[in-house]
Parts: structure tokens; C-alpha cells; sequence
């Protein structure tokens, strides 16, 4: 293996790319208050798919006390609020304020042009392709787990 080219090694270059994209991601969102370690977090309560603490650790596949101090953090930076569940007092509904809600599309848009730069001279089609490979390797990859 001494003539290991990495850059023919998928798994590098898919780390090499997200890193460039999380870098430029993070620069571009900073002025908002917002990282990318919540952009997923605001994502899913913005799309209504999650509640509860508890309910966005298991979707974003993270631990309860990972997950506890992303939402203390939002809370601090004042991008979401806490309030009991009226139904069952020991848990907590997770929503985002007004200030997450003006900040997101903001965010979305940072995010996009990272991709719209790095996908810079594929065609549609091989977007789309590419695209379709990486949810196939992701669907792989989370099939053993």
C-alpha cells in the first residue's frame, strides 16, 4: 500500500469537502450567533419534526447530554425557548423564538452558497447523481448501526 494516492480515496475527499463546507459555513454564520453544530437542531425544529430534548437527540442520532448542552447554548444565544409540556410537566417543548426564525433563512442561505461553490461546473444531472450517490452511501453506512 506505499503507493496510496488519498485523494482517489472516497472517504478522504468527502472529509476534505465537508470540512471546506463547514469552515465557510461557520465563517458566513457567525455574525448571526449561529454555528453549524445547531444548524441542525434549528433545522428540525423548524420543520416541526421534533419537540422534546429527547426527540431531537434520537432523530440527530446524538446523546441526551450532547444534545443538552447544544439546547443551553441555543437558549443562551436566545434562539430557542423552553417551556413545560402542559400534558406531562417533567418534559420540556423545545421552539424556536422569533429571532431563530429571523436568522434561518439567513442561515439556509449561507449554507447554499457553500454548495453552490463547490458544485461549480457540474451539470444538473450530475448533481443530481451525486447527490443520489451520497444518500446511497449514507443509507449504507447507517444500515450496520
Amino acid at each position: 500500500m506505499s503507493d496510496l494516492d488519498l485523494n482517489r480515496v472516497p472517504s478522504f475527499l468527502i472529509k476534505r469537502v465537508s470540512q471546506a463546507l463547514i469552515r465557510q459555513a461557520e465563517e458566513g454564520l457567525r455574525p448571526l450567533g449561529i454555528g453549524m453544530a445547531s444548524m441542525s437542531v434549528l433545522g428540525v425544529l423548524h420543520r416541526g419534526e421534533a419537540r422534546t430534548q429527547a426527540e431531537l437527540a434520537r432523530l440527530l442520532q446524538v446523546e441526551q447530554p450532547s444534545m443538552a448542552q447544544t439546547l443551553v447554548r441555543l437558549e443562551r444565544d436566545q434562539l430557542i425557548r423552553r417551556r413545560p409540556d402542559p400534558e406531562h410537566k417533567r418534559i420540556q417543548i423545545v421552539e424556536l423564538t422569533e429571532l431563530a426564525l429571523s436568522r434561518i433563512p439567513q442561515a439556509k442561505e449561507i449554507l447554499w452558497q457553500g454548495n453552490i461553490k463547490a458544485l461549480t461546473g457540474f451539470s444538473a444531472e450530475e448533481v443530481e447523481r451525486f447527490v443520489d450517490f451520497l444518500q446511497r452511501a449514507n443509507s449504507n453506512l447507517r444500515a450496520d448501526s
